[in-house]
């Protein structure tokens, strides 16, 4: 039996209408009668024609597919040249194993052919061209095999220290937000496995969360998390740069590591400004490489962090006029915040 849900802040991505027809298994707007399916009860709240071409793309090879499968290896491991040695050593560990293999493997076909056991050969063949195939499907790590270690070898020899850290841009922002005396709506776009949401003191809020993703294979991680967490939340999978919400629906808009990475990243940010409450706060993080960054560093930010980007930077210089007090604040090497308010 359809429920009625007459939303003050959903609308349908067809024809912007606010009431829904609710099932377990799909929304229909009760306008123009378009349905939309759901995915283990998460609402498909996009039109698929209308996608990105880069969007659709990362979706379905990279966060749908081993990427997303394995996001709570891969993410760490991608990153590993960044971090502390005591966070990140089973990692390099790890690291090591697989490319002893490699280097195994290519040892031993030589060794093969040269003693004339061409069937072991053919075997080491096999093995070798499966994993060039999952690295070529996966080029960020066929190069991060080679660079890594060059790039945490030039990051160890100058610890850097941002003008402003990860912890005081946060802290600059929630510290207001939890004097607000009042109940917020906070809405983090692209939020994969919900992990930064939860993490990075949004749970200190007296809020009701939404958190929207086009992958369902990181969306419904982020519903297992949050679930033995004990947070509500409202999960949609939605097109950031076509927000299934209402204007003026959030007082909180953040997104963590997908702006740059955005069909359009422009439209993205300006869907996430038209959706934030007037005085609302945008906060999002993504790659942008530091000033003083060696080749080596470069090459790592570009062919592993960023290789899946469309830009590589904040394009703090197209953001709609609509938002004031922009703060982009450099808080790693290869890593930026900007902070944005709407204006009232």
């Amino acid at each position: 039996m359809a429920t009625e849900l007459k939303s003050s802040k959903y609308r349908c991505p067809q024809c912007g209408a606010g009431d829904f027809s609710v099932t377990t298994t799909q929304w229909r707007c009760d306008a123009c009668g378009q349905a939309f399916a759901c995915a283990s009860g998460i609402p498909r709240l996009f039109v698929e024609a209308r996608l990105g071409s880069q969007d659709r793309k990362l979706r379905d090879t990279f966060y749908d597919g081993l990427f997303g499968r394995l996001y709570q290896v891969m993410m760490p491991a991608i990153v590993m040249p960044v971090r502390p040695l005591a966070m990140s050593w089973p990692y390099w560990i790890a690291y090591g194993v697989v490319v002893a293999v490699l280097l195994g493997l290519v040892v031993g076909l030589v060794d093969a052919l040269a003693s004339g056991a061409f069937a072991l050969a053919g075997l080491l063949a096999a093995a070798l061209a499966v994993a060039g195939w999952l690295l070529s499907r996966q080029r960020y790590l066929l190069h991060l095999m080679w660079v890594a270690v060059p790039a945490w070898l030039s990051l160890s020899r100058k610890p850097y220290a941002p003008p402003e850290s990860f912890a005081q841009v946060h802290e600059r922002v929630l510290a207001p937000l939890r004097s607000a005396g009042r109940r917020l709506q906070v809405l983090d776009v692209s939020t994969g496995s919900c992990n930064s949401l939860y993490k990075h003191g949004w749970m200190d809020l007296d809020a009701d969360y939404t958190a929207i993703d086009l992958s369902e294979t990181m969306l419904k991680q982020g519903s297992d998390m949050m679930s033995a967490a004990g947070v509500p939340v409202d999960l949609v999978l939605g097109d950031a740069m076509e927000l299934p919400f209402q204007t003026d629906s959030f007082d909180v808009v953040l997104s963590y590591g997908a702006v740059n990475g955005l069909t359009d990243p422009s439209k993205a940010i300006a869907e996430m400004a038209r959706v934030a409450k007037p005085g609302g706060v945008l906060l999002f993080l993504d790659e942008q490489i530091y000033d003083a960054a060696t080749a080596v560093e470069r090459a790592y930010f570009m062919k592993v962090l960023s290789s899946h980007n469309v830009i590589h930077r904040c394009p703090v210089e197209t953001f709609p006029p609509t938002l004031t007090d922009v703060r982009v604040s450099q808080v790693y090497q290869f890593y930026y915040i900007c902070t944005a308010r709407k204006a009232a």
